[in-house]
């Protein structure tokens, strides 16, 4: 049964809240001023370079958002470029055709596509639109001939500057997807906090987990004296740290450290999301020998 306009204008309404709770209230103004009866009219504002202010020519892309009371049931929303200019380059029609395309390309009838074409349009502009040369570039001091033998993730994450404690391995779970959102569990052993932050900061030194939504994160680790050394960490997603402490608790696991990472989809899960944050950790746990089950195997594990 195809939804009618007050469906529509529900599944549209839950969308802007979801973006606007992951990207903050300034990615999306309405246009009180320009809108009817039939569609409503939104400013989106991307700012690819919003995380680095003393870049010079940040890369900003302003869309103007026509979402027709027939969307996302029938037709897609519409959408022309407001920006002249996306950093240091200008809006040619090269540009506006390949996002066209892409956005299209999203668009499945019945599913609503922000969250998606946000995404996208982040990725089209950081590997087409490259920072302006006046912007200040770091100095570079040429790798020695050990140094390139290093992994490139260990050294792009470790400072320097912090105690030279070795980089766990981190390996990685098969992805467990949920309505267009996507969870992947990293798991490590870890015997102190530096080595924590070393596997977090490690983590986020990958381009794809850097850009997940969230990376939820809780740790247990033994002391002398029967002590434990535990946190966690929401990084936004409100209470799923300390339940996946919680899951760790259970499983009595020590000496280890998880982070599970969120791809959020465009749908929301509601308490689902819980359960797929800890089905995903458990599931990594248990390959990495953590928790014995009844039919414990040891199965290949891909290493990040």
């Amino acid at each position: 049964m195809t939804p009618g306009n007050d469906e529509n204008k529900e599944l549209q309404e839950e969308e802007l809240l979801a973006v606007c709770a992951i990207y903050g209230d300034s990615i999306l103004q309405k246009d009180e001023h320009d809108s009817t009866d039939d569609q409503s009219v939104y400013l989106l504002t991307l700012n690819v370079d919003q995380d680095d202010p003393d870049t010079k020519s940040p890369r900003i892309m302003v869309l103007r958002l026509f979402l027709p009371s027939t969307y996302p049931s029938t037709d897609m929303p519409v959408f022309e470029i407001a920006s002249l200019y996306c950093g240091h380059r200008k809006v040619d029609t090269t540009m506006t055709l390949a996002i066209q395309q892409g956005f299209e390309a999203l668009f499945q009838t019945g599913q609503v596509v922000l969250f998606e074409w946000i995404q996208w349009l982040r990725d089209y502009i950081e590997d087409t639109v490259d920072l302006a040369a006046i912007d200040v570039a770091p100095v570079i001091t040429p790798p020695s001939q050990e140094d390139k033998q290093v992994n490139d993730i260990t050294t792009a994450a470790i400072d320097t500057t912090m105690p030279s404690e070795s980089l766990p391995s981190i390996f990685s779970s098969e992805p467990l997807v949920d309505r267009k959102s996507t969870f992947v569990a990293h798991v490590a052993s870890v015997d102190s906090a530096n080595q924590v932050d070393q596997v977090r900061r490690a983590l986020l030194a990958n381009k794809k987990i850097a850009k997940a939504t969230h990376n939820i994160t809780a740790y247990r680790i033994n002391l002398p004296g029967d002590r434990i050394l535990q946190d966690n960490d929401d990084d936004g997603e409100t209470a799923a740290g300390g339940r996946l402490m919680h899951l760790l608790q259970i499983l009595n696991v020590k000496n280890v450290v998880v982070v599970v990472s969120r791809w959020y989809g465009g749908i929301q899960l509601g308490a689902d999301r819980f359960k797929d944050i800890n089905n995903c950790a458990r599931k990594a746990l248990e390959d990495c020998g953590y928790v014995e089950t009844a039919t414990t195997k040891k199965k290949g594990k891909k290493k990040l």
